[in-house]
């Protein structure tokens, strides 16, 4: 027999079409994938896209780089901005109709190209600002309008890809805003950029929710929940392992019981991210309680390695409940 091929999946495509459940073309290909003479490669091209597009624009970073004494700040704008376009036009000609539904994809690479367009841009605007100072030391403001950009792209062409770049650009301008911008509390004011990062993550969970409720692109729901409490998360953690002082026991307590109420969630909604995030989360809130074991650093490992198993444990049983029907 040979290795790969499922004889209970052939047997039952056979019984199919012979019951007039299947055509010959449907049976012809279920019978191809049981004998695994027919393999989806669908992520290994979707990698070496994706991989393409970070080295075509790290690429440009670098010519760009090497050359724009030579060149010239406007020919290098304008090249950079031309091909920008010319990925924008593509995408464009070749997109559905917008609706507020999912849409289907038109072309293997229209995502890529999509988001080949949009990092020219950014990278557009970001060497125009570094060789023109059109903002000055209000700089950040770009992130906001890149933000602002990708996110009206992402609607557009239904790119979940997109919308994830967009949040990212949203919390970065966040970031920075708070570290270089007059209105901070301080450069750098770990307490302000730990709220930043709460808010805009109960932005994002809220948003995310919003949308599937009002069925208005409700399947971009998980982009936004997961990266808000990828947000929401990263600012509890900073808040157990980065305050200094005795208040780090109640940012413990509010990780644990965010936590808890996600893990429920998810678990209730069948949704294995966020709950393995929750998991994880507290996970690495309650080693600070354990490292704070003095004398006894044996243990403490000891206890990590046991929480650690325990958690993925955790995950594993809950994930195989999850996909029970």
């Amino acid at each position: 027999m040979l290795r790969g091929v499922s004889p209970d999946l052939a047997a039952a495509v056979d019984r199919l079409r012979g019951e007039g459940v299947l055509t010959d073309t449907q049976s012809g290909l279920f019978g191809r994938v049981a004998r695994r003479d027919l393999v989806s490669v669908r992520l290994e091209v979707r990698s070496a896209l994706y991989m393409g597009v970070l080295l075509l624009t790290t690429g440009v970073g670098l010519f760009v780089k090497e050359n724009h004494e030579r060149i010239g700040p406007a020919a290098i704008g304008f090249a950079i901005g031309l091909a920008a376009a010319a990925c924008l036009v593509w995408t464009w000609r070749r997109s559905a109709p917008f609706r507020w539904g999912e849409a289907a994809s038109s072309h293997a690479a229209f995502d890529y190209v999509l988001l080949l367009g949009a990092l020219l841009v950014a990278t557009d605007l970001a060497y125009l600002e570094t060789q023109l100072e059109l903002l000055g030391p209000s700089w950040p403001w770009h992130l906001l309008a890149v933000a602002v950009f990708y996110g009206f792209l992402a609607y557009r062409f239904d790119s979940k890809m997109l919308l994830s770049v967009a949040l990212a650009s949203f919390a970065a301008w966040r970031g920075i805003a708070v570290r270089l911008m007059g209105t901070s509390l301080g450069a750098g004011d770990p307490a302000r950029l730990r709220i930043e990062a709460l808010a805009c993550g109960a932005l994002f969970v809220a948003l995310g929710v919003v949308a599937a409720r009002r069925q208005r692109k409700a399947h971009f729901e998980d982009v936004y929940v997961n990266g808000g409490l990828l947000l929401v998360f990263g600012g509890l953690l900073s808040g157990v392992f980065g305050d200094r002082g005795d208040r780090w026991g109640a940012w413990l307590l509010a990780l644990l019981l965010v936590a808890a109420a996600v893990a429920a969630g998810g678990f209730r909604a069948k949704r294995t991210l966020p709950f393995a995030l929750a998991v994880l989360a507290a996970y690495l809130a309650v080693l600070r309680p354990v490292f704070e074991i003095r004398g006894a650093e044996a243990l403490a490992f000891l206890l990590a390695a046991v929480l650690a198993a325990a958690a993925l444990f955790f995950i594993v049983v809950a994930h195989k409940k999850m996909r029970v029907p």
